[in-house]
């Protein structure tokens, strides 16, 4: 194994591990990954990896996960869990990191090339809380969505948090950059005849349960406090609510785009075979 002794606190090669609680490391194309699970996925995912850190107690319960990183070239960082504590700037619970160097950024044109038809995409429309984005990542994922898109008032799917929340599901799901998100929808439902579904509250929406999800669709979810913006939701296809209890007066929007995307998945299931 590749293994590199830390003796010093201000070692350069650990100034991205340093830099978890910022957003430096978007602005330098590199994402961290915490975790075996979310390691793990990153190395099976083929994602260039820049490095790893670990604490010296853990090297033999990551001899595996290790020895494959030193194959591929990576080196891996080693210290004790008090330096590494003091580096990172918080409690060393996770065991073992790695670095990370973000994909390509993909355009929505790109991606509908390659993803097959019928289209099932998901978009975000100003989610500002990194850990909804990484737990909605992870259920588009779970549900079969071939494709995450981000508009730039949305946390990028990339965050440190954003990336351990979504268990590594991240790896293994394409993501297109959109500034203009309501052009971006406009263009799938003039080119690809593809439906907006939004998930919002109040008049106009119909019950989820009532709503078709066949042939080509977008859902988007939207702002944990004021939703969907006017604009993306003027031009929706069909605005759906989830009927709970009268006296809650509506879910997060992390669980509520588990329960849109699995009724979305299930309906198409039960029409395709």
């Amino acid at each position: 194994m590749s293994l590199v002794a830390i003796q010093g606190l201000n070692d350069p090669r650990l100034v991205a591990y340093g830099s978890l609680k910022g957003k430096s490391l978007e602005r330098d194309g590199i994402f961290i990954a915490e975790g075996e699970k979310v390691v793990q996925s990153m190395v099976n995912s083929g994602c260039r990896i820049a490095s790893c850190l670990t604490a010296r107690g853990a090297i033999t319960r990551y001899k595996s996960l290790l020895a494959i990183l030193a194959k591929r070239g990576v080196d891996t960082y080693v210290a004790t869990d008090e330096a590494i504590e003091k580096i990172i700037g918080f409690r060393f619970h996770k065991g073992i990191m790695a670095v990370g160097y973000c994909p390509k950024k993909l355009t929505l044109s790109g991606v509908v090339k390659t993803a097959g038809s019928p289209l099932f995409l998901v978009a975000l429309n100003a989610v500002n809380d990194p850990q909804n984005v990484g737990l909605i990542t992870r259920n588009a994922a779970a549900f079969g969505a071939q494709a995450l898109i981000v508009d730039h008032a949305t946390y990028d799917p990339y965050y440190r948090k954003a990336v351990r929340v979504s268990m590594g599901t991240i790896f293994r799901l394409p993501v297109c950059y959109e500034d203009d998100l309501e052009s971006s929808l406009i263009r799938l439902k003039e080119k690809h005849d593809t439906r907006i579904i939004a998930a919002a509250l109040g008049s106009g929406t119909s019950d989820i349960a009532n709503v078709e999800f066949s042939g080509n669709i977008c859902f988007v979810f939207g702002n944990e406090d004021k939703g969907i913006s006017r604009k993306i939701l003027s031009i929706a296809d069909a605005r759906v609510r989830i009927p709970i209890a009268d006296s809650v007066d509506s879910l997060n929007v992390a669980s509520a785009s588990a329960v849109c995307l699995y009724e979305a998945s299930h309906y198409r299931l039960l029409n395709l075979t």
